[in-house]
């Protein structure tokens, strides 16, 4: 029914169109011959757009996951800082899981570091074992993100830590340059249906991004990039 009210609607303006085309009187009036092309045309153009608009693509030939709810969103975020910030690491989903690390260190210090000193896009929580083990775990726990009603989770690259020597190298994922189109009904069609030519807007949900280091209990870290970290207490 979108796409056949339209389409009569177009059918009553070019019969009205052939009707002033067959009046002497009013042809002799109004319509010299570049006018009449010009409706013509015009009638013509409105009738193609309808015919082709019923075979664009839809929604239903989409194969990317839809997010149907923001709240969802936002409610799964903070319910994974909170509780990875009281140390319940265990109570949070795996699927919020995108990297882990197991690494070998023996030190008494460990430096931190970002790499040529660049913003960390990642909230930064150490937890201390209750025995020096040699051992630093990591854990980068990720939310959903997505672009409008898309979900981009796994379009996304995982955050990269590397330890050399006596420094905890942290870095922002590497970055994914990602292209959207989508088709859009062509303006002769939405003067009928009301839709304004600029009333698509996009909207992008980042989520949450996490680290989780389980580090040796007497190991120290220094700070060298400025890295708002936290402590579980």
């Amino acid at each position: 029914m979108t796409f056949v009210m339209p389409f009569l609607i177009i059918l009553m303006i070019i019969y009205a169109f052939i009707r002033v085309m067959n009046s002497g009187r009013m042809k002799k009036r109004i319509l010299g011959s570049r006018l009449r092309w010009m409706l013509g045309g015009y009638a013509a153009i409105l009738l193609i757009c309808t015919g082709v608009s019923p075979l664009l693509p839809d929604n239903k030939e989409i194969n990317y996951k839809i997010l149907n709810d923001t709240q969802d969103l936002d409610k799964e975020s903070t319910e994974l800082y909170e509780a990875a910030s009281e140390g319940n690491i265990d109570s949070i989903d795996n699927k919020f899981i995108n990297k882990k690390w197991s690494l070998d260190y023996v030190g008494q210090k460990l430096a931190i570091a970002t790499e040529n000193d660049e913003l960390i896009s990642t909230a930064i929580i150490v937890e201390r074992k209750t025995t020096n083990d040699g051992k630093i775990e990591a854990v980068h726990y990720k939310t959903r993100s997505g672009v409008n009603n898309m979900e981009i989770t796994e379009l996304e690259n995982p955050l990269r830590i590397e330890l050399n020597e006596n420094t905890l190298t942290i870095m922002n994922p590497e970055k994914v340059q990602l292209k959207f189109s989508q088709f859009q009904q062509a303006f002769t069609v939405n003067q009928f249906t009301g839709e304004k030519p600029f009333s698509r807007a996009t909207h992008f949900y980042g989520g949450t991004s996490i680290l989780y280091l389980k580090i040796p209990k007497d190991l120290e870290l220094v700070d060298k990039s400025g890295i708002n970290y936290q402590f579980i207490e």
